[in-house]
């Protein structure tokens, strides 16, 4: 399980901590898993710093996965960039930006830390074994069982753990903590009409729309537990169309009581559409594994997303998402919910549970939160 995140300098971020951590509540139960909650929801004005997370858990993936002259450092946050050109002490923290996952595999603690400079290179990373380094990175060499090895210079973005991996060592621990990082999964609900909407290992060599047919049997058994959300399969046609229309080649299939109908794929909604991606994504990731999704209500019925963190517990997917849909808050305890605020160039961020402590069951946080109840916890964070 992943356990903590620590995000530093990227996008508009200053520092971000996502931690998992359950606090004390006695409500909402279901909501977590051992000693952690699942799922984490993001909330935040536009331009608060939401999406900052994403990009940087995606900017991470891509590190994972993508291929070494396709690699670029993490985006650092641009008020730091100018402290450093303005300043004659040079502090390269300031252009450096960093990721620290803290997780649990077999009841084994880890701790990874990636850190890239804007110079293009991997400026510092370590991997923990309960505390004992496996791994241990200073640019372009890296310390692993008793040795240094060098990097040359096409690989100075490459993950050790990746190369690792990789490799004939067939070392235990770092392919299993390597699997763990490299499922993690991105979705960019508000890009789903641009293409490159998904940064995972999984999808690399799969369009969009063959998923959705891959999975689009057991989608529809899930969609029969759903509250008023049509039920439908999604197919690929026989004889695919010339055209190059979007989706030309597979059709839509809606079944409903005493009626079944097939319709060209451009015709499903955006709701639709955008719950099979998800649900597709969920039902081929591994157990355990991590799902972000930026702005999980696009196009989607409260009722529809309430079923959806449903599915997620059954299939014991973690899930971070960020929202602007209020509704969700009922679902959640106040150690599952965090507010970005951006603040004099950089994005701030509190969980909940610990700006505001003394929220209990018979408080309904949605309504506080539009009352802004929350807003001066928030920027005194």
């Amino acid at each position: 399980m992943l356990k903590k995140v620590i995000i530093n300098n990227i996008c508009s971020i200053k520092t971000c901590e996502l931690d998992f951590k359950k606090g004390n509540y006695q409500f909402l139960d279901d909501n977590t898993v051992g000693d952690v909650v699942n799922p984490i929801a993001l909330y935040g004005h536009n331009g608060s710093g939401k999406t900052s997370v994403f990009n940087a858990m995606a900017s991470l993936i891509n590190f994972m996965v993508e291929p070494a002259e396709f690699l670029a450092p993490f985006l650092v946050n641009n008020f730091s960039v100018e402290e450093y050109n303005n300043s004659k002490e040079h502090n390269e923290s300031k252009i450096t930006g960093s990721i620290e996952l803290f997780f649990s595999l077999d009841d084994i603690d880890f701790d990874y830390y990636i850190e890239t400079s804007l110079r293009g290179y991997i400026s510092k990373e370590f991997l923990k074994k309960e505390n004992d380094l496996v791994i241990n990175r200073d640019k372009e060499k890296y310390y692993y069982n008793s040795k240094y090895y060098s990097f040359d210079n096409m690989s100075f973005l490459v993950p050790a753990i990746r190369k690792l991996a990789s490799s004939e060592i067939n070392d235990e621990t770092i392919q299993k903590c390597f699997s763990f990082i490299s499922s993690f999964t991105f979705v960019n609900l508000p890009f789903i009409n641009r293409g490159a909407f998904v940064s995972s290992k999984m999808f690399k060599n799969m369009s969009i729309n063959e998923l959705l047919v891959n999975y689009s049997d057991e989608v529809k058994e899930i969609l029969k537990n759903y509250n008023e959300f049509p039920i439908y399969t999604i197919k690929k046609k026989d004889s695919l169309n010339s055209g190059n229309t979007p989706g030309a080649g597979f059709s839509l299939v809606i079944e409903g009581e005493g009626f079944k109908g097939e319709l060209p794929f451009v015709m499903i909604s955006a709701g639709m559409r955008n719950q099979s991606v998800l649900l597709s994504i969920l039902l081929s990731m591994p157990k355990n594994g991590v799902l972000f999704v930026d702005e999980l209500e696009q196009a989607l019925h409260p009722s529809a997303l309430a079923s959806f963190l449903k599915v997620v517990k059954e299939k014991k997917i973690q899930l971070v998402f960020s929202s602007h849909n209020t509704y969700i808050l009922q679902l959640l305890r106040p150690d599952q919910v965090y507010f970005a605020k951006w603040y004099n160039g950089f994005s701030r961020y509190a969980r909940l549970s610990k700006i505001y402590p003394n929220i209990r069951e018979i408080n309904n946080m949605e309504k506080m939160y539009l009352s802004s109840v929350f807003d001066e916890s928030i920027k005194n964070a």
